[in-house]
């Protein structure tokens, strides 16, 4: 498959879809979703989480794999533990799947609410479809590759919506991403795709993945008020983009719009001033680490907001004291703002 060149891919006509079950939940709009307050519906002690998944009325739209129809998740269970058994990763990332299966086939079986069970079945069935996909020779190897990804991707997200050391705004957001990616399952494996639709939910699925999967310890997040609500705007800006996308119920403008807000979020790393700001931490011998930070972030929440947040990260201290202590160079004003304010205040000094 081979990924759609900038304006390539156009957006789904009238019958060219097939989408998610009619009514699939409709992401939050900005200001629309909370952290779950103490009291709220949730999913159980065991999962240390409350009202993070979809509660009651909020219909999910499922990953459809026959093969899985009418199965029971212990039956659903079965076979992707053979999947995972087959499967060409490592051991420890397969005992994180294996810990995600189970607790998603725990959820399916013993949720709360119907729609909760819905869509951890959901996920269970992405999960084996995923790594089905990732071991089907038909395939080019970067489809496989992304497949593979996809798996771990799920897996990743699930672990950290339920992880307890984390804020809540914070599992909140990688709640939003999880329905994401079964979103875009969904539409990897609809047969009723085109072509170019399939490679733009490819596309999406690499800039979900690709903060997804980026190295991230408890703290990395946000510090700031002002710069947690602005990553979190982003992201749920880009989650409602890819509903509309596929929704059936979208009209060619609706859709039109949407996609160029899912095209600016996929050429984020492409982006010139973000390739620009690459060049001056290269010059300013910014660790790998660092840099590879900056463009997790870029991938996960766009340029700027996603850059600058790598900016904080502490890999990349160093480097932002010494380019704000270099008032030779254009880009030391920017610098100087992200040591001295919060980094969602510092657009502005990203020079022309």
């Amino acid at each position: 498959m081979t990924s759609p060149q900038e304006g390539e891919v156009t957006p789904p006509k009238e019958g060219e879809v097939t989408p998610p079950e009619e009514g699939g939940q409709t992401p939050p709009q900005d200001g629309e979703r909370t952290p779950p307050q103490e009291g709220e519906q949730g999913t159980g002690e065991d999962t240390g989480v409350q009202g993070v998944l979809p509660g009651e009325g909020e219909d999910v739209p499922p990953v459809q794999v026959e093969e899985f129809q009418n199965l029971t998740p212990e039956e659903i269970k079965k076979q992707v533990d053979i999947r995972i058994a087959e499967s060409d990763l490592s051991a420890e990332e397969k005992a994180k799947l294996q810990k995600a299966l189970d607790e998603l086939v725990k959820l399916a079986a013993e949720g709360d609410t119907q729609q909760e069970k819905d869509l951890a079945a959901s996920l269970a069935q992405g999960l084996g479809e995923a790594l089905r996909l990732s071991q089907d020779d038909t395939l080019s190897q970067e489809d496989r590759d992304r497949f593979n990804q996809i798996a771990r991707g799920i897996s990743e997200a699930f672990g950290k919506v339920f992880d307890t050391e984390l804020s809540d705004e914070e599992r909140l957001v990688y709640a939003a991403v999880l329905e994401d990616l079964n979103d875009v399952i969904a539409g990897l494996t609809d047969p009723n795709l085109d072509a170019a639709v399939k490679a733009f939910y490819s596309k999406f699925a690499d800039v979900l993945l690709g903060g997804v999967l980026a190295v991230e310890k408890p703290g990395t997040a946000p510090t700031k008020p002002e710069d947690k609500k602005k990553v979190q705007e982003t992201l749920q800006k880009n989650a409602a983009a890819l509903k509309v996308y596929q929704s059936a119920d979208s009209s060619e403008s609706e859709r039109a719009e949407a996609k160029e807000t899912l095209d600016e979020q996929t050429g984020a790393v492409t982006d010139a001033k973000y390739l620009e700001l690459v060049e001056e931490l290269k010059r300013l011998k910014a660790p790998q680490a660092c840099l590879d930070v900056v463009q997790a972030r870029t991938q996960q929440a766009g340029w700027p907001d996603g850059s600058l947040w790598g900016l904080t990260d502490k890999s990349c201290e160093d480097t932002v004291q010494a380019g704000a202590a270099d008032t030779s160079s254009d880009w030391a004003g920017l610098f100087d703002c992200i040591v001295n304010e919060p980094f969602s205040t510092c657009p502005a000094r990203i020079p022309d």
